[in-house]
């Protein structure tokens, strides 16, 4: 019998994408439709910083969350975290983070983080919190020196079209980690999760394969996924 081939992993996603090569984690608004499982179609749930409202409005759309949550098929808390560009109260985006960190352990789901001009503080909660479920920063783009820090708090990264800007801060650290650290997404972009992979192997100077094997080894270590290939 034919060996069924390892599908990409795409660990962020914006976008619905039926396609048999690739497992997606589509990220979801609180209280927004949930598609049923297909058997790859994975999903993430949490309230963003750039949609932080009043405090009695947050709290609503936490409840919806919970519902959400209830699913096997949501398997990580977020996208959420803290961005210090948008316009948003930055206290209730503290606040709002701390409420959707507190699920994700009382769900054991990782944490999928939106993080802007906010590491430090970022840094700070989870040595407070002392998580036990893996931090996914997504959209990785922070220097090495910051990425070190992070690494030492055990963090995960996730990198998406950024690879393809040659002058990106996030090449160094996207070299510098370990490959068991590594995520790739294509957030908001268009195109095939396929060539995020290609250029990440470039990168590494490995063959393409052989990073998609890895990052479906983390996912799988991460998240215990109950499905084969």
């Amino acid at each position: 019998m034919p060996i069924n081939p390892i599908p990409y992993i795409d660990i962020h996603t914006h976008q619905s994408r039926q396609n048999e090569d690739v497992v997606t984690v589509q990220n979801l608004f609180p209280g927004g439709n949930i598609p049923s499982f297909n058997g790859k179609n994975f999903f993430s749930v949490g309230l963003h910083p750039w949609e932080i409202k009043s405090k009695t409005e947050n709290n609503e759309r936490l409840v919806m969350m919970e519902d959400a949550l209830e699913l096997d098929h949501v398997i990580f808390v977020g996208e959420c975290g803290l961005d210090k560009r948008t316009d948003t109260d930055f206290n209730e985006q503290v606040r709002v983070f701390r409420a959707q960190v507190f699920m994700a352990e009382e769900y054991q789901k990782p944490l999928i983080i939106h993080c802007v001009k906010a590491y430090n503080e970022i840094i700070e909660i989870h040595k407070s919190e002392h998580p036990s479920v893996p931090w996914i920063f997504h959209g990785y783009n922070a220097n090495r020196e910051m990425t070190e820090q992070l690494v030492e708090r055990n963090m995960f990264f996730s990198f998406g079209k950024i690879l393809s800007n040659d002058n990106a801060k996030a090449l160094d650290s996207f070299r510098f980690l370990p490959i068991e650290k590594i995520f790739l997404e294509t957030d908001e972009f268009e195109g095939d999760i396929g060539e995020i992979f290609r250029r990440g192997a470039r990168l590494r100077n490995m063959p393409p394969d052989d990073l998609k094997e890895a990052v479906w080894e983390n996912f799988n270590r991460i998240e215990n996924v109950s499905f084969k290939v």
